[in-house]
C-alpha cells in the first residue's frame, strides 16, 4: 500500500489523466485485499455470541422495558 500511495503521488504531480487513473485504481485495490485480509481475520475470532449484540459485546443482560406512545393533540 505504501508503495501504491507514493505512485499516486508521483502521479499527481504530472498532468497525465490516465497514469493518475491508473496508479489511484492500484491503490484501491491493494486497499480492498488488505481489507478483505482483516475482515477474514477478524471473521475467523468472532464466534456466535459475540455477533448477537452492537459491538461484538453481550453481557447477557436482557432489559424489559414498556413505553406509552403519547400524541399531541393540536385543536
Amino acid at each position: 500500500i505504501e508503495a501504491a500511495i507514493g505512485d499516486v503521488e508521483e502521479a499527481l504531480k504530472g498532468n497525465d489523466k490516465d497514469a493518475i487513473e491508473a496508479k489511484t485504481q492500484a491503490l484501491t485495490e491493494a486497499s480492498h485485499k488488505v481489507a478483505e485480509s482483516l475482515y477474514a481475520e477478524a471473521g475467523a475470532g468472532a464466534s456466535a455470541g459475540d455477533a448477537a449484540a452492537p459491538g461484538g459485546k453481550d453481557d447477557g443482560e436482557v432489559v424489559d422495558a414498556e413505553f406509552t406512545e403519547v400524541k399531541d393533540e393540536k385543536k
